[in-house]
Order: structure tokens, then C-alpha cells, then sequence
């Protein structure tokens, strides 16, 4: 717990710095953004599992790179997208509530444009068995959340046994369960 409260501050000072930047007319630089986008997406680059019947992700556009939505197929998903003021809402949904209409949602860090490797980056992976909501805020203080739920959620972190959890969060750059 004692580092968590740790990554919770940094992250707070690092916020708190780009809005007192934004409020005094300096502008944040490009390194403040950086590591600010470095201490949220963090948690995300443990090679963690996760399996759920509900995903709902947040984010700020800087991090849309990150997410690597599903595909759909009208006979297995509905695909809804909802736009507001300042928030775009996306809802992919398994009509028929079987394993062909599963979705994989992976959170990593992107490749470059020029990489052939075909090797993989650490990510977080979700099998989401239900729904997934994708809400992109267009005009937010810098956020990348997920939370995980249903009846039932496993998570194995990188190398670990799985558990079961009642929800699986990662918010402000902290994993809790």
C-alpha cells in the first residue's frame, strides 16, 4: 500500500505541475508530458492477463495509440458509438453471448511505424466476454484508466498464478484489486 501512495503522489505532482504550468501561462513541456503519460500507462506494461465479462476504458486522445481496439462481425457484436460534448463514447457488445464473440483488448505501449521485429511490447491483455466501452475525453486533465468487472474476473499477472478478483482497477498510474 505504501507504494501505491507513492505512485499516487508522483502522479499527482506531475499533474498538478502541468495544470499550475497551464494556469501561469507556461507552457508544459514536452519531457512534463511525457513522464506523466510514462507514470499512468506504467501499470500497464506488466504483462498482466485478464479475463472479464466487462471493460470499460478511459482515456485522453494521447493515449488512443495505446489501446488496441476489436474488430466486429455483425452476426457476433454490436458496435455503438456515442458522441458529447468534450466525450466520445464507443460500446462493442457479444449479441450472442458466445466464445466466437469474445473480445481481446490489449493496452501497451505502440510500436513504431518502421518495426518489422514481430516481436511483441509489454502490455496488459483483457478477454472481455460481454462488453467493452471505450470513452475518450477530449478535453480532460490526462487520464488512462481501466476497470475490469462481472461476476467473475481473473487476473494473472506476469509469471503469476491466476486469481480471482472481484474487479480488476488500474487508475492514476495504481493497480488495485
Amino acid at each position: 500500500m505504501v507504494n501505491a501512495t507513492k505512485q499516487i503522489a508522483a502522479v499527482a505532482v506531475v499533474l498538478m505541475g502541468m495544470g499550475a504550468a497551464g494556469c501561469s501561462g507556461a507552457p508544459v513541456t514536452s519531457e512534463q508530458r511525457r513522464l506523466a503519460e510514462r507514470v499512468l500507462l506504467q501499470p500497464f506494461l506488466q504483462g498482466a492477463d485478464v479475463a472479464c465479462a466487462e471493460l470499460e476504458i478511459d482515456i485522453t486522445p494521447n493515449f488512443h495509440l495505446h489501446i488496441g481496439v476489436p474488430g466486429t462481425h455483425p452476426r457476433l457484436h454490436r458496435f455503438d458509438k456515442v458522441e458529447k460534448q468534450a466525450l466520445v463514447e464507443k460500446t462493442w457488445r457479444n449479441i450472442t453471448g458466445s466464445r466466437a464473440g469474445w473480445f481481446t483488448v490489449v493496452v501497451s505501449e505502440p510500436k513504431s511505424e518502421t518495426d518489422v521485429s514481430g516481436t511483441s511490447t509489454p502490455a496488459t491483455k483483457y478477454t472481455v466476454t460481454n462488453q467493452f466501452t471505450l470513452r475518450t475525453h477530449e478535453r480532460a486533465a490526462m487520464r488512462l484508466s481501466a476497470r475490469a468487472t462481472g461476476p467473475l474476473v481473473m487476473v494473472r499477472e506476469a509469471g503469476g498464478k491466476p486469481l480471482d478478483v472481484q474487479e480488476f482497477v488500474i487508475e492514476h498510474g495504481v493497480v488495485k484489486k
